[in-house]
This record gives structure tokens, sequence and C-alpha cells, in this order.
């Protein structure tokens, strides 16, 4: 029986030879039906009842050899398939790091498409026909704003940390805050990241209060850099006390040491939040600056590292920058949003425009998707906070408006599950689907309500 049934499967040629698969890459369709009839064929030869693949196919059937091309088909669709997708963010958190971070207006995209889809003078000096350099085309703009002397631009800023440490500090010593010991998303810690580049860390004060006196103490013969990390995913509250980076640089200067200010999220202007702004530290600048390009900045992932022109020259001398350096994309990205902050265009800049939008507006828009929303899902608006997210503003919300839907007889994780397999991304609080119009962009609308009426149909 066992011979018999082996017989009947197919050879790989008859599967290959399907009109489905005449589009397809060959190689990779070949390669799932190999598979396939592999289990196949192992699965008949073991004998073992109730097995997956002898419940999914049945030998005797007419369809057999349609139904192994079915398989086939599906497992190279699973393959092939792009699995970046776009997805509404209903959560309110505006810098979704799960979902992307910042976002990018259409027409910074129409700028830098052009570019793109042509060559372009990344690395070429058009003035003096010769090899240019990448970083030229952000640094100028980055200087002209802020005031520094010069600039970089690395993959993150866990690499700018990473090169700046590792260029000035190799076997010599860190000074640090106990309390700026920071953890970022992934478990990645700035005492790794020191280790991990050579540095030596030395932590001075506590947790809860560091004064100037610390860093006075600490200073010795290997002494390279002082470090100051912004607590810009987390608070310390109560009976606190922090040195400012401004008492850190005259420290620095007295001592013949570095002081470099790891800011984390980068803000600028735009939103009133709180958080210490770029412009603000940068009329008294300390040796070196950086901070994410992707969080409150507003624009692409990024390291940004602003400085005094003879450290951002030994920071390129480091042969680790060849490891860390931004592609093409990143820099237009970059410059076309620093123009904007040039031209005061905030409004072209969705993370600010999102954090900075009022109350009024988003009642406006609430009001109006509210009364597309079949009557099915119980919608109601209601006053909720937003977030900004991606490791920004720990303690601060955003007055905001939702709408909350729930279905009789339907458990509102079900709910959830159905809106996040059609790309609908919200959250849930007093056990109702909330949907934050901060986060909603005008373009979404339709796409929202024709998701809820096929959800409709479903449950």
């Amino acid at each position: 029986m066992q011979n018999k049934d082996l017989k009947k499967i197919p050879k790989i040629e008859k599967i290959l030879l399907d009109s489905t698969f005449c589009n397809l890459n060959k190689e990779i369709v070949k390669a799932i039906a190999k598979d396939l009839i592999e289990k196949l064929r192992q699965n008949l030869k073991s004998g073992a009842p109730q097995n997956k693949l002898r419940e999914e196919f049945d030998l005797d059937s007419a369809t057999f050899l349609q139904d192994l091309i079915k398989a086939v088909h599906l497992e190279y669709i699973k393959q092939t398939s792009s699995t970046l997708k776009p997805v509404i963010n209903a959560t309110g958190v505006v810098l979704q790091t799960n979902l992307g971070r910042s976002i990018f207006d259409k027409k910074l995209l129409d700028e830098i498409i052009p570019l793109l889809s042509h060559y372009n003078n990344l690395e070429y000096d058009l003035i003096n026909g010769k090899r240019g350099e990448r970083y030229s085309h952000t640094s100028n703009l980055l200087c002209s704003i802020f005031g520094v002397e010069d600039a970089l631009i690395v993959n993150n800023n866990a690499a700018a940390v990473f090169l700046i440490l590792n260029t000035f500090a190799k076997n010599k010593e860190v000074i640090i805050s106990r309390g700026e010991l920071i953890e970022i998303g992934g478990s990645f810690r700035i005492p790794e990241i020191m280790n991990n580049a050579g540095g030596i860390l030395k932590e001075v004060g506590a947790t809860n209060k560091t004064k100037i006196s610390d860093y006075r103490n600490a200073i010795s013969a290997d002494s390279a850099v002082i470090m100051k990390a912004h607590k810009s995913n987390f608070d310390i509250v109560g009976f606190v006390q922090e040195v400012s980076m401004q008492e850190i640089s005259s420290i620095c200067k007295e001592n013949n040491l570095i002081d470099y200010y790891d800011l984390g999220s980068g803000y600028v202007r735009g939103v009133e939040c709180g958080e210490p702004s770029l412009e603000e530290i940068t009329k008294n600048p300390p040796s070196l600056i950086s901070f994410s390009g992707d969080k409150l900045f507003g624009a692409t992932q990024a390291g940004i590292i602003l400085g005094k022109k003879v450290l951002i020259k030994k920071l390129k001398q480091n042969h680790l920058l060849r490891a860390l350096r931004v592609d093409k994309i990143t820099l237009l990205i970059l410059q076309a949003t620093l123009k904007r902050y040039i031209e005061n265009r905030l409004d072209e800049i969705p993370t600010l425009k999102m954090l900075s939008i009022s109350k009024e507006i988003l009642q406006n828009r609430a009001q109006n998707l509210l009364d597309k929303i079949p009557s099915f899902f119980n919608p109601n608006i209601i006053e909720i906070d937003s977030l900004a997210g991606g490791g920004s503003l720990p303690n601060v919300k955003f007055a905001s408006i939702g709408i909350s839907l729930f279905v009789k007889d339907v458990k509102v994780k079900k709910l959830e599950v159905a809106l996040r397999q059609n790309n609908l991304i919200a959250r849930i609080l007093n056990n109702k689907i909330i949907l934050d119009l901060r986060t909603l962009q005008d373009d979404e609308m339709d796409k929202i309500i024709e998701i809820l009426n096929h959800i409709k149909k479903s449950l």
C-alpha cells in the first residue's frame, strides 16, 4: 500500500509545468515543490497516523495534483510577499517605534524622488571636478541652524555614542553620573556601549543626586571625557539634583577634557513640551553633542553629531566610521528636513505637526469620522491623552480626542485582532477600542471606514 501511494505523488516537473507558475521564479517554485513532495514522501513512508500532511492531501482525490499546486503557490506567495506594509496608527503614540517612528510629508518625498531615480553628486565636488564628501550635504545646513563648527551623521545615536567614545576615550575614563546610565530600547545600555567602545566607565554621584564636586573629585590623569546623558526616556523625581551641561563644560575646559552631551531625542522647536532645546543648548555648546534623527527631530533614523571642527575631523579619521556611515537616502531626507527648519515650514514635519495639533482640530476631525462609522460599532467621541513615544518625553501627555468602539457580544480583544489583521493598529481602554485622532492622517479616514465595514460583515 505504501509503494502504491508513493507512485501517486507527481514528479516535480509536472508541477512546474502548470500555468500557475508561468510568470513566477522557477527556482523558488522548484525548491518549494521539492520540499513539499519530500515531506509527503517521508510522511507516507513513516506510516504515522493522523499526520498533518496525510490529512491535508487526499492521494485518491481527483484534485490531488491541483491541491499540491495550490499549496506550492500559497507557500510561494508567503515567501515572496513584501513583509513591510502600510499601517494606520490609531494608538496616539506619535513616535511609535514598532511602526517606524517619524513619517514623512509627501512634499518632502516628492522633493527627493528625482534625486533617487537619477545619479546625484553624493560624493562628487561639482565645482572642482573631484571626489567630495557625503557629509557636506548636511553639515553646512546643521552648522547654519545651530551655529556649531561642524557636524557628522552616522546610523543612529547609539552609533554616535560608540564612535565618540571609541575615538576619544579608548582605554581612558569616561565620567558620567549614576543617574544617567541609561538603557534604551532593545536592552542597549550606555555602560555596555561604553565598554565595547573601549572606554572605562567612571560613575559619580548617586542615582538621584549628582553634584559638581562629584565630577571634580573623579577627574584623574586617565580621564578623557565627561559625558552627560539626557534622560529622554525616563524621569527621576523627588529628592534630586543634577549638574547642568554648562557647568560640566566649565570643568572640562579647566581640566582639558572633552565635554560631551548625549541628548537622545534631539528636540529643536515647535512643540510645548519642556524638553531642552537644541537651539538653546547650542548658544553655549559643549564640545560634542549627539542625538537621534527620527525622534523629536522628525527626520529619518540617524545619529547626528554636532561639535568642534577639530573633534569632528578626528571622528572622520576613525576607521569605524566606514561601518557606521549613512547612505544617500538618509542624507536626502535629513537635508530636506533641515531645509524645513531653516524656512520654518514645521507643518511639513509630521512629527511636530502631530504633537502640536490643537484639540479643536482633533474634535472636528473626530466628528467627521464619527458620522461615517457604522452604528454597529457604537462609536463615541471621548477625551484621551496621547504620548510622544520613541523614548521621548516620558511624562508628557498631550490632550487628545479619540473615538471609542465596541460591539455587543464581541470581545474587545477579538475586535482588536480583526482591526490589526486589516492593518489598523488601535489601543484598548476601559474595555473598548480607541482610535486616537492625533496620529491618524487625513488620507486614512476613508480607509478606516472601509476596514470597519469589512469587519462588520465578518463578525
